[in-house]
């Protein structure tokens, strides 16, 4: 392991409410919602810090974490006590204010005194509810090569999907010089026109600058207490901050549609590579179910999870998590069963999210009749209908 990594202390931020998620995020914190049917959209972030040698963990847990928390307690106490590392979670204490998480900084604010018994020489914060592959022992190397005060993981987007991120600045040394959160018009790239850097969410912070830039964050009482709204833009012009460029797959889970079109391009033809490489794990908890029973029927372009019963249906381009049951005659394209779904004989899904422990029953159709659908479930801008937890019928 690097030294640079034993010296860096990440903050993984996972009290978001995910309302842009619901009904998903009804019962879960945003980053315990499901991925792939066998992943928590969390893993990914851990799981990158766990590959880049990193092994003092922070989650900031805040918004109906139980889901979050049981998963942790199962697929991630990986660490002796002995051995200094860990993965911790760190709600709202009180400890230097007697309100809950309000931003972003707020919520590492809370924790300074953590990071200074921790005594890192940097800090490393990230989101919770973004899926890709990422080395930080690069951005560590860069970090240290650029001599930075702070860090940001940057890529590039069209200018009309920019807006919903931090669009960024930089010189020809790649050093920041502008910074706009979730701007209506973004600026465009000096090198393209029709493209915009854009924050990724994951700082790199030395921990000095840090905890000046957090405690006068604090004081400031128009502040939203957000790294992209106010850290990051305030220490522009008196700071050296950089941007690292990201080049890979990355998908930012904010939406139900943003959700839908991860989970599909992955059943696509030429489906993001993250998972495919052995030197990269994406851990996670996988519970103990038996092996998948087929009988008849046909699958094609999907995914199908352990302890599943699937006889004589017809499954394309969908997600099957662990235990879900489809019966006789069920017809299901261009959806995601989570975890313990039921669909009885004969009913038909299209472009659905089914969560966990519903059952469809027989003969039901969902995507067939928007109007209909609209009066039981949420339909996204996309089309998406999504099934609530543990929906049945009379």
């Amino acid at each position: 392991m690097e030294r640079s990594a034993k010296k860096t202390l990440v903050m993984l931020l996972c009290g978001g409410k995910g309302e842009r998620l619901y009904p998903l995020t009804k019962d879960r914190a945003k980053p315990s919602v499901p991925f792939l049917g066998c992943y928590r959209i969390i893993d990914f972030s851990l799981s990158n810090s766990l590959n880049s040698g990193l092994r003092r963990i922070a989650l900031l847990s805040q918004y109906k974490s139980l889901s979050l928390e049981r998963h942790i307690l199962h697929g991630w106490t990986i660490f002796h006590a002995e051995s200094g590392d860990y993965i911790i979670s760190l709600p709202a204490q009180g400890r230097v204010s007697d309100h809950w998480y309000e931003g972003t900084a707020d919520a590492v604010f809370q924790n300074i005194y953590t990071i200074q018994q921790e005594a890192p020489d940097a800090v490393l914060v990230l989101s919770g509810d973004h899926v890709y592959n990422a080395d930080y022992r690069k951005l560590l190397r860069f970090f240290a090569e650029t001599d930075a005060d702070a860090l940001i993981m940057t890529k590039v987007v069209p200018v009309e999907d920019a807006s919903r991120f931090g669009v960024i600045g930089v010189d020809g040394e790649r050093r920041i010089v502008e910074f706009l959160e979730k701007p209506k018009k973004p600026f465009a790239t000096p090198w393209d026109p029709a493209k915009s850097l854009i924050s990724m969410g994951v700082y790199l912070f030395k921990t000095p600058v840090l905890i000046k830039a957090l405690i006068k964050d604090a004081r400031n009482g128009r502040s939203a207490h957000d790294f992209g709204k106010d850290v990051i833009p305030g220490m522009i012009g008196t700071h050296r901050i950089y941007a690292y460029p990201f080049e890979d797959y990355w998908e930012d889970i904010g939406t139900i549609d943003a959700y839908w079109e991860a989970h599909m391009a992955f059943l696509s033809p030429a489906p993001p590579a993250i998972l495919k490489d052995p030197a990269w794990p994406v851990r996670t908890y996988k519970p103990q179910y038996p092996p998948t029973f087929l009988s008849g029927g046909s699958i094609d372009g999907s995914f199908v999870g352990p302890g599943c019963s699937l006889t004589d249906c017809r499954i394309v381009h969908s997600i099957v998590s662990p235990g879900v049951t489809v019966e006789a005659g069920a017809e299901i394209s261009d959806s995601i069963l989570f975890e313990g779904v039921t669909v009885r004989a004969g009913a038909r899904l299209r472009k659905a999210i089914v969560d966990k422990g519903s059952t469809i029953p027989a003969g039901f159709d969902i995507g067939g009749d928007a109007e209909k659908d609209a009066r039981q479930f949420k339909i996204s801008k996309g089309g998406v209908r999504i099934v609530p937890k543990g929906w049945k019928t009379e």
